[in-house]
């Protein structure tokens, strides 16, 4: 009789071991996790009448034409207020930007005044028209069902908000709505953080061969959800 139950003592402790053990990771590396995460925050954005976004790029290549930096409020109007920073031949050049019904005005620093810029002229800077930045099937949202691989790294904290951070690879075909000169065929690492609580995508960061000869990065944050805003043709 003893026997059993030290023999049953024995099998007990092994299941609760390996219970344990199953259970210590916490969900991260999940690829249906960080699918629903990311879905949730897809949904969040594409539901927020207006978005703050700051785009930032690092590494750029000083012999193209890039979109250096960008900062301003997006609209599901579709509509887009706020200042671009193109880079030519690696000198910035920044200009105040409205994009609405259909058309993008920039006042550039040698112009003084708005002028409407063309497709061609947006696509050449490797600029979007800033208005489709929210648009659910080509703006910042379009890469987060297309993401590769998507594993949950973690969480951190940041301030008050804890951060759920997921990873993977956006392909540069869903890219180029926003980036025009990404390469389709190329696979661009990324990384996106979603605040635990709101489900909304906080940052971003998306690296790879936007321009030729060079291996580029964005991050992107976006803050200030669904506030009122009017943007108007300048």
């Amino acid at each position: 009789m003893k026997k059993l139950v030290a023999l049953g003592a024995v099998l007990v402790l092994a299941l609760v071991g390996c219970s344990d053990k199953k259970d210590s990771g916490g969900g991260a590396g999940k690829s249906d996790d960080a699918v629903a995460q990311l879905t949730a925050a897809k949904k969040a954005l594409d539901e927020a009448s207006s978005v703050h976004i700051v785009l930032t790029g690092r590494d750029l290549p000083d012999s193209a034409q890039t979109l250096a930096s960008g900062d301003g409020v997006a609209t599901h109007a579709p509509a887009f207020k706020g200042k671009l920073t193109i880079r030519t031949g690696g000198a910035p050049i920044d200009s105040e930007v409205v994009a609405v019904d259909k058309k993008v005005y920039a006042k550039l620093p040698f112009t003084g005044k708005f002028v409407e810029l063309t497709p061609e002229q947006l696509t050449g800077f490797g600029a979007p028209d800033p208005a489709i930045l929210l648009d659910p099937a080509k703006g910042l949202t379009s890469v987060l069902p297309a993401l590769k691989d998507p594993k949950v790294k973690g969480d951190t904290r940041d301030g008050a908000k804890v951060l759920t951070e997921i990873t993977g690879s956006v392909p540069g075909q869903t890219l180029q709505g926003i980036f025009p000169k990404a390469p389709a065929g190329q696979d661009f690492p990324s990384s996106f953080k979603l605040d635990k609580e709101s489900k909304q995508l906080v940052a971003a960061t998306i690296s790879g061969p936007f321009y030729d000869g060079a291996t580029s990065s964005y991050d992107v944050t976006f803050d200030k959800y669904g506030e009122q805003v009017t943007i108007t043709k300048p």
